[in-house]
């Protein structure tokens, strides 16, 4: 991890705990780890878990930020200011989603908008703007999108078909991504994570085997952690414990 030492991660949700974790663990291995939450409160929420978490010392940095990141006013300024304040940003994990029951021929359209303004809409914004400052420095950059492996593999009598249905888009966005970066000649990565239940998703049946927080956390580091000229396409990861 030593490229990274001191380069800017954005984390685009510090509410849940697989963000939490990814925070800490870029953090301790150097980088300025910068997360992103919806209203103060979880801000303040965020901060507390994390120094209840954090056992070791962290070698580089945690900075913790109020942004709604489907309000593309208060994006865009959050954005400038940590380049501003850091000169760019170097990594993407684009980790915020919304999951709700809503069927796309009889679901809620309220539900409907919601769920593709923050599992599509939001991450190719946050995408864009993390992308231009690396593009614009022509600078080593790597954007991870934490995905689900619905998009891969549909549950039979799901009530989750929109959020199905916008994993499976963001799945085809990440393979664009690859080839417009090489396009654009661009030294950028873009690496898809599809996650099966993680152990703190309640709504799954206990009996389902769960993925740990931590070893999520780690593949991020360890893709991250990949030689410059080694591109990891995607990863489907799941457990083989109960």
């Amino acid at each position: 991890m030593k490229c990274w030492a001191n380069k800017v991660v954005v984390v685009t949700d510090c509410s849940d705990e697989v963000g939490i974790n990814v925070l800490e663990r870029l953090a301790k291995s150097g980088m300025i780890a910068i997360g992103f939450g919806k209203s103060d409160d979880i801000v303040n929420k965020t901060k507390k878990k994390l120094t209840d978490l954090s056992n070791t010392p962290i070698d580089g940095k945690v900075v913790l930020c109020e942004c709604d990141i489907t309000n593309l006013k208060q994006l865009r300024e959050t954005f400038d200011t940590i380049i501003e304040a850091y000169d760019g940003v170097d990594v993407l994990v684009n980790n915020a989603y919304c999951n709700i029951d809503c069927l796309v021929s009889t679901g809620d359209l309220g539900d409907f908008k919601k769920v593709v303004d923050i599992n599509i809409n939001a991450l190719i914004a946050c995408t864009r703007l993390a992308a231009g400052s690396m593009i614009e420095r022509k600078t080593r950059g790597h954007i991870i999108n934490i995905n689900d492996l619905c998009a891969y593999q549909i549950p039979e009598d799901s009530k989750k078909n929109v959020f199905i249905a916008s994993k499976a888009a963001i799945t085809s966005v990440n393979e664009i991504l690859r080839h417009e970066f090489r396009y654009l000649e661009a030294n950028i990565k873009v690496t898809n994570i599809a996650c099966g239940s993680i152990e703190s998703e309640a709504e799954h049946s206990p009996d389902e085997p769960k993925l740990k927080i931590r070893d999520v956390a780690k593949l991020v580091k360890l893709i991250l952690n990949t030689p410059e000229h080694l591109q990891v396409h995607e990863v489907l990861l799941d457990s083989t414990l109960k």
